[in-house]
């Protein structure tokens, strides 16, 4: 795959918070659940001594590309093509984690959702701003596009999923105006998308009213079926605890409502609280984590301004326990 072109600005988010609290002994053993453009890996291993060993695993194979790019020929990083809910069976991963890491991981780090990378290229069809096709694959090797998705789906299917993935109140009839603009031969790009939205949200009065693109929502669910980014969320975070050491930290960096609501109700079960119906009953649910910061860590109002990506972002630490 060529790279020849020059990358968007990648700004790691939560950095300073990340380095701070991924507790890196020597000999460290970190496992980067999605290493992007490799900003996160950078900092990380620039505390790392000589003997640690650094996995990074990512599904985009240009993400892949210029993150090798980006840390250079760093004999203690190697990178494995792959999606973060398939890592744990992965006969790679199993044979790198038997040779470096036998006893389990001093850090994890999942730094979820779609990446600056993947917005700013038109041709990955992530974002309505700049017309693309309609692909939203996080793996441009495998899988259905965005479209290819679309035009599987039914009025009632493709409207469910606009209001599970993206809190759409107006999830109907905008699924209903998604497939008749299909039908019609009116929809190919991130733009005839877009404009399906309008025909039931009209862009203009919320841009008078500052408020968010009326697109937003759809995109956001669309990508999220398309990838399949929670189905199998909870699975990894529970994996990610069997695979630390005791006192190796989690760390989760999330981009929106539902994925953080997720990490965050997932974490608290593995520690031991239970939220469930009957929320004080008597319920004993095994500790294998100990949160830290249990409300999660915000960007400073600094980073925000420096870096607007990353007023959304919350992260969430969690330590094994012995």
């Amino acid at each position: 795959m060529s790279v020849s072109a020059p990358a968007p600005l990648h700004v790691p988010v939560l950095l300073q918070e990340v380095v701070e609290h991924l507790l890196l002994p020597p000999s460290a053993r970190i496992l980067d659940l999605t290493l992007g453009l490799g900003g996160h890996a950078e900092a990380l291993l620039a505390r790392c001594d000589a003997d640690s060993r650094y996995l990074g695993v990512d599904r985009d194979p240009e993400a892949r590309a210029l993150a090798r790019e980006r840390l250079g020929a760093d004999a203690r990083i190697s990178v494995l093509a792959c999606a973060h809910e398939d890592v744990w069976e992965h006969p790679d991963f199993l044979a790198w984690k038997a040779a470096w890491a036998p006893e389990g991981f001093d850090a994890i780090l999942a730094d979820l959702g779609v990446s600056t990378l993947q917005l700013k290229r038109p041709e990955r069809g992530f974002s309505f701003r700049d017309e693309g096709p309609l692909d939203m694959r996080m793996d441009t090797e495998h899988g259905p596009t965005a479209l290819e998705w679309i035009a599987a789906q039914t009025d009632g299917s493709l409207a469910d999923a606009l209001y599970q993935f993206g809190e759409e109140r107006a999830s109907r009839p905008i699924a209903r105006a998604i497939l008749r603009a299909l039908a019609e031969g009116r929809l190919a790009t991130t733009r005839d998308l877009a404009e399906a939205v309008y025909t039931v949200i009209p862009r203009e009065p919320a841009k008078r009213k500052g408020l968010s693109d009326p697109a937003t929502r759809t995109f956001q669910a669309v990508r999220i079926a398309v990838n399949g980014e929670l189905a199998r969320l909870a699975a990894t975070l529970e994996s990610a605890a069997e695979a630390l050491r005791p006192g190796g930290r989690l760390a989760v960096i999330s981009f929106h409502s539902l994925e953080d609501r997720l990490v965050k109700q997932t974490l608290r079960r593995l520690a031991g609280i239970y939220d469930g119906p009957g929320r004080f009953a008597p319920r004993i649910l095994p500790k294998r984590l100990r949160l830290i910061h249990p409300g999660g860590l915000a960007p400073s109002e600094a980073e925000a301004a420096a870096n607007p990506p990353s007023r959304s972002a919350r992260l969430r630490l969690a330590e094994r326990l012995p």
